[in-house]
C-alpha cells in the first residue's frame, strides 16, 4: 500500500473535494486512494446537496478515490462501507461509534460524520465530512466532534489516514461481510422506527439489509424497503 503523503492533494480551500477528485479522475491522474482534502469548502455537500458544516480547521473535508471490486449493481454498498471505514477507524482512538443508514457515523446519539458517494465512471469518489475537533456547533444542529466526545483535541493527521486505510481495506471485504459488521453498529437496529412512504408515516422494527444494501423494515408484518435517505427516523 502506497503511504498517504504519496497521493494526497491539500488544498487551502476548494468548491468541492469530491468535484475536484471527479476532474482528476475523469483525465486519468488520479489512482485508487488517491486524496483531494481541504481546509474550506465554499460549495460543500451532503446528499441531496445539503449544505455541510465544516469548521475550518477544525474537522476534515476530504474526498479518496476507491475502486469497488463487486459488480455496479451493488455499489450501493459503497456508503455503507464508508460508514464501516470510519467506525472502525474511530474504534482504533477508543470512541463507541454507530452508523447510521445509510451514510452517516453518530458518537452518543449525535451525528460526528457525513459521507456522500458519487460513482462518475468506473471509479467511485467518497466524500467525508468529519467533525474532529471544536465543540460548538449551528443552532439546531445535532452534531458532535472527537474532541466534544473524547474531551481533548485530537490530531487530525492520524485520524485522516486511519480512516483512509480503513476505507480501502473495507473496500476490499464483499458486501456480505461488511453487512454483518455495519449491522453490528447500526443505530436505531433495537428501537422502533417511523418510515415515512407514500405520504403515510408507519412505524416497525428494522430487521435486515436487501442485496444493495437497503433497510428492511417489518411494520405490522408487512415488510417495507427503504432505499431513500431521510425516510427513517427514531420513533418519538
Amino acid at each position: 500500500m502506497k503511504a498517504l503523503a504519496e497521493v494526497l492533494i491539500h488544498k487551502e480551500e476548494t468548491a468541492s473535494t469530491n468535484d475536484d477528485l471527479k476532474v482528476l479522475a475523469a483525465a486519468g491522474d488520479a489512482v485508487e486512494g488517491t486524496v483531494v482534502m481541504a481546509e474550506r469548502q465554499t460549495a460543500g455537500r451532503g446528499r441531496k446537496g445539503a449544505e455541510w458544516f465544516h469548521a475550518e480547521g477544525a474537522g476534515l473535508a476530504f474526498s479518496v478515490l476507491v475502486e469497488p471490486r463487486w459488480s455496479k449493481e451493488r455499489w450501493g454498498w459503497v456508503s455503507l462501507a464508508a460508514g464501516l471505514a470510519v467506525a472502525e477507524a474511530l474504534e482504533t482512538f477508543g470512541f463507541a461509534p454507530e452508523i447510521k443508514w445509510p451514510n452517516d457515523v453518530w458518537l452518543g446519539g449525535k451525528k460526528c460524520c457525513g459521507i456522500l458517494v458519487e460513482a462518475p465512471g468506473e471509479q467511485v469518489v467518497v466524500g467525508v465530512g468529519l467533525n474532529v475537533n471544536g465543540v460548538e456547533f449551528p443552532k439546531g444542529l445535532e452534531a458532535t466532534s472527537l474532541e466534544g466526545e473524547a474531551g481533548v483535541p485530537m490530531n487530525r493527521d492520524r485520524v485522516l489516514e486511519a480512516v483512509w486505510r480503513r476505507l480501502l481495506d473495507v473496500m476490499g471485504r464483499t458486501p456480505e461481510a461488511i453487512a454483518e459488521e455495519v449491522w453490528s453498529r447500526l443505530a436505531w437496529r433495537e428501537v422502533d422506527v417511523e418510515v415515512r412512504m407514500d405520504g403515510e408515516l408507519r412505524r416497525g422494527r428494522i430487521r435486515a439489509f436487501g442485496a444493495n444494501g437497503e433497510l428492511w423494515v417489518d411494520s405490522d408484518g408487512a415488510l417495507l424497503v427503504i432505499s431513500e435517505a431521510g425516510s427513517v427516523r427514531a420513533a418519538e
